[in-house]
């Protein structure tokens, strides 16, 4: 996931951007971590780790551009790519337990608006990749 959807294979030049949640749980833990790349193609890659491990959450990705100070989203088809709990089987024992894959991460295509809600399913990871629009968040 990291090496051959958030990021580009190879050795161009990658700089990455903080990322913030504001999901957590009742104890004030944040849910969701995220990480955002502009990648050597051009494309903007966020990867989402959701460690919530019994339930989902929505969330919407805004990228901040602090030089025009607007908000601007993905625009056009967006390949979102999850590796979570229906992907693998955890088996469970006396240090803890381990993941044991069963399947590859599940892969979608879809064409987001301003108000696009993605739904992070629980305990995965996910990547969303696309060029961001021009036009300012509604």
């Amino acid at each position: 996931m990291i090496t051959q959807e958030w990021v580009q294979p190879g050795n161009g030049e990658h700089r990455t951007f903080p990322g913030a949640s504001d999901i957590q749980d009742a104890a004030g833990h944040t849910l969701v971590t995220s990480y955002a790349v502009l990648r050597p193609d051009g494309e903007w890659s966020v990867m989402m780790v959701k460690k919530d491990q019994w339930n989902a959450h929505p969330v919407q990705l805004v990228f901040g551009d602090e030089k025009s100070k607007k908000d601007r989203n993905f625009a056009g088809p967006l390949s979102v790519v999850t590796f979570g709990s229906q992907q693998y089987q955890w088996h469970s024992n006396i240090k803890g337990g381990m993941a044991d894959p069963d399947g590859p991460p599940a892969r979608s295509t879809i064409t987001p608006t301003a108000r696009t809600l993605f739904t992070l399913p629980k305990a995965s990871v996910t990547v969303v990749r696309r060029k961001p629009s021009t036009d300012s968040a509604k």
